[in-house]
């Protein structure tokens, strides 16, 4: 008994008698709070407040009792040996107090009048990643981010309320420390992976032009702002990040190829088929004879990719006092690629220092050089120029080793093309690429009176790269296989590029608050110029394969285009006024001038107004105080942004060295290769944006929800010509699309207190495109290089629609062809298309569009959970409504024997009495018309649910750490989708770069891999 009595002292408090304490629980305005928690701190021992606010419990003296209630900040209050405590608990209104990173500078969420979403970083920070805008899949309304390739370091799309440029790109502008980096996204990189997500402290995403027009000429697409961390005053941490991890392609990113038994059976029934059709006597090939006696055979893509590891390590030290404050940080992050020989490493650098020279004097400096290095390969994309799809079509009869351990040199059997080993091609060929990238700013503030400061800053962004290249001969090519050495060439490259990008601003920033009034006005100064030189060399005729260098090569050409000194400047005038009164009534104007030399004269200078204003409603003396709605606020929005993101030069008529025959021999002259337009202007998006903050229950659920209407209008881009011009198209201002939408965003505080809270952020996104015109002409055809249009861009109609012929069926027997029009020569067994235009002809005319690649809406789900010392945050994303065109069938399920071939081959028609699944037909006759035509049955539906990251903590204290979570993540693991191509986030680049011509277009790619880690987190 008497153990038992001392078990209970100690757990009330520590060793002396325990008193009884009593009190009650307030608000602010007075008024009781029923159903607070009371707890001793560091024990499971407490009360719960009756219904006036009142409580009583035993406790030590020295004892700290904790007081926590949804909606308010909980709030610790030592004992101090007295019997009463009376206690008024604060609202807590972190949601709307929470600070929000604006254009040129900060704003509490209350006062924000423009579209600004911001990333919860807590929730982000164990997703290891090459880069921080692969984290952001599924966090903000409107910002749809897809992985379209799993190439370690490589591109992330990401779009802000829809597309809505032919010519100029949809990439959002980037800002990281208030420095607007160059776009250099695709497939291969992304400018972002040399920047270490682990520095980030904050990420903010405007979209609306109101909150974007301060970045006027670039902001038409939403801008992105980064803030990496800065020590600040008082703190004195040491805190060491690391993590490992294996990544495994997910089972969906594979294609049901054939084996060898099934390639073998297919391929002698073929042969059967046209002899029994053609009247003809060709025998079986050998090799194909006996197929249940091949098994499996080769798979491939198994054989082309593998598990791969990652790691992550990262140490922060970071010190303030009241005079300075300084931070240091050192990364290494290394991906191996889940395809061979292709990888990301990153070595990562940092260092920030800020100090108050004097009492309104503060100086800052920041240096972020990193070094990166990437194994590249050819992966992605058309099945001539990428591996990977060659990897699926290669025979499973041929081995990718021969008895000796050699690569087998050429794979092919009967009737197939012959083609270079794939594991051997990746093994053999070096593509290296080395990045140096330096990011500096240093800065100077002062403050002339109280509200008055002149601020200026300079920043460097300076990157040099370099990138080798070597195909050794013995690889051979497609279709042009290669014995012995002497069929094919080696070939080597070398490429360097060096970007030095400079920022200079001067800004003064005033605030006044008298009475009910508060003024803040801004202006700004800027001016930034980046130079680049590009240098390119090729070589080949190399006498073997020993010395890859390309100083080795007989024959080293330059090309012209490849070799280029280029730069742009832009000059930029600024200013903003905000002003509130009795801080419920808002209202922000602000406008930009830009003056950039990308535009010829008389039209380099353009002006981006915005306007913007909010109503706290829950504010005014007439709202009802029912206890339910604790803020409520309107906003309204219109401005104008830009974009400017075309060649430095395109104005100008290029000109280049061209012979002519002059006297009868060959002279060297110049020409003109295609028109300048001396009209060259600003692409420009006007937005209006509508939108209603609301947060109900003391802060438990808070809702923001947003209506846009967005016109991109005079588009940058390419019209066709007449032919009688000598020119094929020119650049110009002609064109409008429209973008229009809603966004939700949900954030509920489920349960909070007694150990366990969960919390959930949801977010919902509806956008609607549509093309109101594109000038002279009606539509914008994109197709890749020497192939058919897969997409169509029509006036009346959204972006990017798929196109090709409606697929209406098998012909089954004669009575049937006899019925339906056909092309020409077409016979029983073959595909039946659509007679789109009632003409009673097949033919080009009946192409049409046959699928939207655009979802009918985006959504992202995100639950925080965690109980004592446990965490655990689940993040999903998705997407409804949208299709992807399945071009890589085109070879998949290629008729003619060619290719290995996709398992549903095997339910092709054959006969009226074996006709199949009714999706491909006979291996006959006419097997262009599956190949060729692009039927729509190769449009699917990639409606999917990913989970993008599981990531459970423990987290705990020890003698030598403030804090130690260790954790287990895992990312991309659980997909739920019908579509059946792989990951259902696909993207292909689209004629002059420009996804929104051609989006969800599938040639295969980089697959997507779950990601496993284990990780701890230690802060001293």
């Amino acid at each position: 008994m008497g153990c038992l009595q001392l078990r209970a002292k100690n757990f009330i408090g520590d060793s002396s008698e325990p008193i009884t304490i009593t009190g009650q629980v307030k608000d602010a305005q007075g008024q009781p709070l029923p159903g607070v928690n009371v707890k001793i701190k560091g024990t499971s021992i407490g009360a719960t407040t009756s219904v006036d606010g009142k409580f009583s419990l035993q406790a030590n003296d020295n004892a700290v009792l904790v007081f926590s209630f949804v909606g308010f900040r909980t709030k610790e209050e030592p004992v101090n040996k007295r019997t009463a405590i009376d206690i008024v608990l604060e609202e807590d209104k972190t949601q709307l107090h929470e600070v929000v990173v604006v254009g040129y500078g900060n704003q509490e969420r209350k006062d924000v009048t423009g579209a600004v979403g911001t990333v919860k970083m807590s929730n982000i920070k164990e997703i290891k990643a090459a880069s921080a805008d692969l984290k952001l899949a599924g966090q903000l309304a409107g910002v749809t981010v897809n992985q379209v390739t799993g190439t370690p370091g490589g591109g992330v799309s990401v779009n802000i309320r829809g597309a809505g440029s032919v010519g100029a790109g949809d990439d959002p502008l980037y800002v990281v420390d208030g420095f607007p980096i160059s776009p250099g996204f695709d497939q291969y990189s992304n400018p972002l992976s040399t920047i270490n997500p682990d520095d980030i402290e904050n990420i903010s995403v405007l979209k609306d032009a109101a909150s974007t027009a301060i970045y006027g000429s670039r902001g038409a697409n939403g801008v992105i702002l980064i803030t990496t961390k800065r020590a600040k005053k008082g703190e004195s941490t040491v805190t060491v990040n690391t993590s490992t991890g294996i990544q495994t392609i997910l089972p969906k990113s594979k294609l049901k190829m054939m084996t060898a038994s099934q390639f073998a059976q297919w391929r002698t029934e073929a042969i059967e088929d046209a002899n029994k059709a053609n009247g003809t006597n060709n025998p079986i090939p050998d090799e194909y004879k006996n197929p249940a006696s091949l098994g499996k055979g080769t798979d491939w893509f198994d054989a082309v990719t593998r598990v791969a590891p990652m790691q992550n390590y990262d140490v922060t030290i970071a010190n303030g006092t009241e005079k300075a404050r300084s931070l240091f940080s050192l990364g290494y992050f290394d991906q191996r690629g889940t395809v061979l020989n292709t990888g990301f490493k990153r070595y990562s650098l940092k260092g920030v220092i800020d100090a108050d020279l004097a009492k309104n004097v503060t100086v800052g400096l920041s240096i972020a050089p990193t070094y990166s290095l990437r194994d590249l390969q050819e992966t992605d994309g058309h099945f001539l120029s990428a591996v990977l799809s060659q990897a699926y079509l290669e025979s499973p009869l041929i081995p990718v080793k021969q008895p000796d351990g050699s690569y087998t040199n050429v794979v092919g059997s009967p009737g197939t093309f012959q083609n270079a080993n794939p594991v051997s091609e990746l093994v053999n060929t070096t593509n290296k690429r080395n990045e140096f990238r330096g990011l500096a700013n240093t800065y100077a503030e002062w403050r002339i009176i109280p509200g008055l400061t002149l601020r200026s800053t300079f920043g460097v962004d300076y990157q040099t790269k370099s990138q080798d290249y070597f195909r050794p001969s013995f690889l051979g090519a497609f279709n042009n296989h290669n014995v012995d050495g002497t069929q094919a060439k080696a070939i080597a490259s070398s490429t360097s590029v060096n970007s030095f990008n400079w920022l200079n601003e001067n800004s003064i920033n005033y605030k006044k608050t008298w009475g009910n009034h508060t003024l803040t006005a801004f202006g700004d100064y800027s001016i930034q110029q980046e130079t680049d030189h590009n240098r390119f060399v090729f070589g080949t005729d190399f006498p073997d394969d020993v010395v890859r260098s390309i100083r080795a090569a007989t024959t080293i050409t330059a090309p012209p285009d490849n070799n280029t000194d280029q730069s742009w400047r832009l000059l930029s005038l600024i200013a903003r006024v905000n002003y509130a009164y009795k801080d419920k009534y808002l209202l922000s104007a602000s406008i930009r001038r830009d003056g950039s030399s990308r535009f010829a004269q008389g039209h380099q200078w353009g002006t981006f107004p915005s306007v913007s204003g909010g109503w706290r409603v829950s504010d005014e003396s007439f709202f009802p105080k029912t206890g339910f709605i604790d803020q409520l606020k309107f906003t309204a929005s219109y401005g104008l942004a830009g974009n400017n993101n075309v060649g430095n030069y395109d104005f100008f008529p290029p000109i280049e060295s061209t012979n002519y025959t002059f006297g009868g021999s060959l002279a060297p002259g110049k020409s003109i290769t295609s028109l300048g337009n001396q009209q060259l202007g600003w692409e420009t998006t006007r937005q209006l944006d509508i939108g209603m903050d609301i947060s109900l229950i003391k802060g438990r659920i808070y809702l923001i929800a947003e209506y846009y209407n967005r016109y991109t209008q005079r588009m940058l881009q390419y019209i066709p010509l007449p032919i009688a011009s000598g020119y094929d198209n020119a650049l110009t201002n002609v064109g409008n699309v429209r973008n229009r939408g809603w966004e939700f965003t949900l954030t509920t505080k489920n349960i909070i207190g007694s150990g366990f809270n969960w919390s959930t952020d949801m977010n919902i996104s509806f956008n609607r495109n549509k093309v109101l015109s594109l000038g002279p002409t009606q539509q914008i055809y994109d197709a890749p290089p020497n192939d058919n249009p897969t997409n169509i861009t029509k006036v009346g109609l959204p972006l990017g629609q798929f196109y090709g012929y409606i697929f209406e069926g098998i012909f089954q027997n004669q009575a049937e062809l006899d019925k339906y029009p056909h092309f020409d020569g077409q016979a029983v067994g073959t595909i039946r298309y659509k007679d789109v235009n009632g003409d009673g002809v097949i033919d080009g005319k009946d192409q049409t569009t046959i699928g939207n690649p655009w979802p009918k809406f985006t959504f992202g789900f995100n639950n925080h959970l965690s109980y004592r010392n446990f965490d655990m945050n689940i993040i999903s994303a998705g997407s409804v409504g949208g299709h992807i065109f399945d071009v890589y069938k085109q070879f998949t399920t290629n008729l003619d024997g060619v290719f290995n071939v996709e398992q549903s081959v095997m339910q092709r028609w054959r006969s009226e009495q074996q006709p199949g699944a009714g999706l491909l037909p006979t291996t006959v006759v006419n097997t262009d018309l599956a190949r060729d035509k692009y039927p729509s049955y190769w449009v699917e539906s990639n409606s999917y649910l990913m989970v993008k990251n599981i990531d459970l903590g423990y987290n705990f204290k020890t003698k030598f750490s403030k804090n130690f979570r260790v954790y287990f993540s895992a990312q991309n693991a659980i997909l739920i989708t019908g579509y059946r191509g792989g990951s259902p986030e696909v993207g292909i680049e689209g004629q002059d770069g420009n996804r929104s011509l051609s989006p969800n277009v599938n040639f295969t790619g980089y697959p997507i891999s779950a990601v496993y880690t284990i990780g701890c987190n230690v802060t001293f």
